[in-house]
C-alpha cells in the first residue's frame, strides 16, 4: 500500500477559554510516521481526533491525499484508528472483530483478509478467541489488525500501549512499526511518553499549549531542540548556572557551544546527564549524594557546593561511587539550550 499525504493547516479548537489548538499546521509526508508527543493537555490528542472528524475543528483544513475532508464525518474519511482502550466486541471472536469493519463495507472474501491481518500482528494462533481471553496485548493486537483490515488511508494510534506493562510495551511498539514499515500506510501516533515517540517515528512533534514547539527527526529533537520547552520535555536536563562568553557558555569550568543566542551573560543552561562524566577523585569539588541502581546504566547524583548535578554512568561503575565519594566533574562539549 502505498501512502497518502496529510496536510493540517490552521486549525484552531477552543474549549471554552482553552486553546486546544492554536493555529496548528502539521504536514505529513506519504507513508510517514509521524508522533505527537507533549504533557497532557498540549493538544495532541485533539489533533488526532479533529483529523479523524471525531473533533470539528473551529476554523482550517483538514487535507488528506489532497483532497479536502474539513466538512466530512468520520465514517467517510477512509481512516483506521486504534485507541487506548482496545474498544473490541466482547461477544465476538478475534477474528470476527478483525472482519466486522469489512461486513460493513460489504468486502467479499472478509474472512480471509482478518486471517491475513492476524498473521501480520503475530496472533493467528488466537484467532477463535474471545476477548476476554487475551492477554492486554494480544486485544491491542487484534485492533491493531482491524485498524489495518479495512486498508485505511491513514493509521491513528491514539495512546495505544499506555495501559500496557513495560515489557509488553515495547515489544508492541517495535511490532507497530514493523507493521507499519511494512504496510506504508501514513500514520499518526499519539504519545505522552517520550522513549515511545523517539522509537518508534520518522519524525516527531513535540506540542505545548496547541501549537508546535518543534517537528523533526528523533534525533534533532533530542541533540538539536529546538526551545528550552523542548530541551526539558524531552529527556531530563541538570538546570545549571553559566556564564556566556561569545557563542559559548561556561558551566562548570567547561565552554560548551550554544544551541541558540543568549540575551545576557548569566544564563541556566540544560545539560544532559549522559554529557555528565563523574571520576572518583580525593580532590574533587564534588561529593556523589545518592545512586539509582536502572539496569545497564544507573543514574548518579552529585553535589557541587549547592548545586545538584545529575549524571548516568555505566552500572558497573557504581562500586566506585558510593554516596559520599569525593568526585570530580567533567562535561562534554555538546551544544546545550538556555532555559
Amino acid at each position: 500500500m502505498t501512502g497518502v499525504a496529510v496536510q493540517l493547516n490552521g486549525l484552531r479548537r477552543t474549549f471554552g477559554t482553552v486553546h486546544a489548538l492554536d493555529n496548528l499546521d502539521l504536514s505529513i509526508e506519504p507513508g510517514e510516521f509521524v508522533a505527537l508527543l507533549g504533557p497532557s493537555g498540549c493538544g495532541k490528542t485533539t489533533a488526532l481526533r479533529v483529523l479523524a472528524g471525531l473533533e470539528d475543528a473551529d476554523s482550517g483544513q483538514v487535507l488528506v491525499g489532497g483532497r479536502d475532508m474539513t466538512a466530512l464525518p468520520a465514517n467517510r474519511r477512509d481512516m483506521g484508528m486504534v485507541f487506548q482502550a482496545y474498544s473490541l466486541f466482547p461477544h465476538l471472536t478475534a477474528l470476527a472483530n478483525v472482519s466486522f469493519g469489512l461486513s460493513l463495507r460489504g468486502r467479499s472474501k472478509n474472512v480471509a483478509r482478518a486471517k491475513e491481518m492476524l498473521e501480520l500482528v503475530g496472533i493467528s494462533q488466537f484467532a477463535d478467541r474471545y476477548p476476554h481471553q487475551l492477554s492486554g496485548g494480544q486485544q491491542q493486537r487484534v485492533a491493531l489488525a482491524r485498524a489495518l483490515a479495512i486498508e485505511p488511508s491513514v493509521l491513528l494510534l491514539d495512546e495505544p500501549l499506555s495501559a500496557l506493562d513495560a515489557k509488553v510495551r515495547v515489544q508492541l511498539r517495535d511490532e507497530i512499526r514493523r507493521i507499519q514499515t511494512e504496510v506504508g500506510t501514513t500514520t499518526l501516533f499519539v504519545t505522552h511518553d517520550q522513549e515511545e515517540a523517539l522509537a518508534v517515528a520518522d519524525r516527531v512533534g513535540v506540542m505545548r499549549s496547541g501549537k508546535l514547539e518543534q517537528l523533526a527527526s528523533p534525533a534533532d529533537i533530542y541533540l538539536t531542540p529546538a526551545t528550552p520547552f523542548v530541551a526539558e520535555f524531552v529527556g531530563l536536563s541538570n538546570r545549571l548556572p553559566g556564564t556566556v562568553v561569545g557563542n559559548e557558555v561556561e558551566v562548570l569550568g567547561t565552554r560548551l557551544p550554544l544551541l541558540s543566542p543568549a540575551s545576557s551573560p548569566s544564563v541556566t543552561a540544560l545539560v544532559r546527564p549522559e554529557s555528565v562524566q563523574v571520576t572518583p577523585d580525593d580532590t574533587g569539588e564534588g561529593r556523589v549524594l545518592t545512586t539509582s541502581f536502572l539496569g545497564p546504566i544507573s543514574k548518579v547524583t552529585v553535589t557541587v557546593g549547592e548545586q545538584l548535578v545529575v549524571a548516568q554512568v555505566a552500572t558497573d561503575r557504581l562500586a566506585s561511587l558510593a554516596p559520599g565519594t569525593p568526585v570530580r566533574i567533567t562535561l562534554q562539549p555538546s551544544p546545550v539550550a538556555l532555559a
